[in-house]
C-alpha cells in the first residue's frame, strides 16, 4: 500500500465529508431558522434533551421531512462518492476505506464549520453502500429488531449497526480492513454521541422514554404511529389479563 495514495484517501475523505450540507440546506430554505442548538421536550414531561448535531435530523426537526431526506441523502452522496471515486481509481487495495472512513470523521467534525457536525450516521450508511449494497439492508434491520428485543433500542439500534456490517463483511469478503474500518467508524459514532448518550441514559434512569411510541413522539416521527402502538400494546395487554382469568 502507497502511503502518499493513503494520505490522499483521508485528506480527501475528510474534506468532502467535511461538507455541511445540513447548514446549506438551512440557509437556503429555512428562512432564518438557525442550527446552533437543538431542544428535544420529552413527552409527558418538562425535561429536554439539548444536542448541538448539524445534522439531517436537526434539519428534519425544523424544516420537515421533506428537507431533512434531502440533506441525510446528500450526506450519503457525498461520502458515496469518494468511497466510489478510490474503489474504482485502485481496485483490490484498501483506500477506499479510508476515504469512506475518514469522510464520516469529517462529518462530525468538519473543518469548514469549527469542528461542529452530525453523529455520522448518514455518511456511514453511504458508504456502505458502497463497500456492499447488502450490508445496510441487514445491518439496520438487525440492529432495530436487536433494540427492540434488549429494549435498548436507542443504544443497540444506533451502535450495533457498524458491527454488524463489519461482521457480515468480514464474512463476505474474509478481509480484516473491513473490521478496521466498522470498528472505527463505530468508534467515530460513539465519541460524536457521547453527550446525547448520556443524557439518555439520565432521562431513562428518571422512567422517561421506556417505550417504542415514547421515542417516536419524541423524535416527532408521527404521533400516528405512536398512537397505533399504543393502542396495540393496550389489545396485547388485554388479550394476557383475559387469559390469565380463563386459565
Amino acid at each position: 500500500m502507497s502511503a502518499p495514495i493513503a494520505l490522499l484517501a483521508a485528506v480527501s475523505g475528510y474534506l468532502l465529508g467535511s461538507v455541511p450540507f445540513a447548514l446549506l440546506v438551512v440557509r437556503l430554505f429555512g428562512e432564518g431558522e438557525s442550527l446552533r442548538s437543538t431542544e428535544l421536550l420529552i413527552p409527558g414531561s418538562e425535561e429536554t434533551l439539548r444536542t448541538d448535531a448539524v445534522s439531517a435530523t436537526a434539519v428534519r426537526l425544523r424544516l420537515g421531512s421533506r428537507y431533512g431526506c434531502l440533506t441525510s441523502l446528500l450526506d450519503m452522496a457525498k461520502a458515496a462518492a469518494i468511497t466510489l471515486a478510490f474503489k474504482l481509481g485502485y481496485p483490490g487495495m484498501p483506500y477506499f476505506l479510508i476515504a469512506s472512513g475518514m469522510a464520516v470523521v469529517g462529518h462530525v467534525w468538519p473543518v469548514f464549520h469549527r469542528f461542529r457536525g452530525g453523529r455520522g450516521q448518514s455518511p456511514a450508511i453511504g458508504g456502505l453502500f458502497v463497500l456492499d449494497w447488502t450490508a445496510p439492508l441487514i445491518a439496520y434491520p438487525a440492529a432495530q429488531f436487536l433494540g427492540l428485543v434488549t429494549r435498548s433500542r436507542a443504544y443497540v439500534g444506533r451502535f450495533a449497526p457498524m458491527l454488524i456490517a463489519a461482521a457480515w463483511l468480514f464474512l463476505r469478503f474474509r478481509e480484516i480492513p473491513y473490521v478496521f474500518w466498522g470498528l472505527g467508524v463505530f468508534g467515530v459514532r460513539v465519541l460524536a454521541m457521547r453527550a446525547e448518550v448520556r443524557q439518555y441514559a439520565r432521562l431513562r434512569r428518571a422512567g422517561h422514554l421506556r417505550t417504542l411510541g415514547d421515542e417516536l413522539r419524541f423524535l416527532g416521527l408521527g404521533s400516528e404511529l405512536s398512537r397505533k402502538l399504543d393502542r396495540l400494546r393496550g389489545l396485547a395487554l388485554k388479550l394476557k389479563q383475559r387469559r390469565r382469568r380463563e386459565s
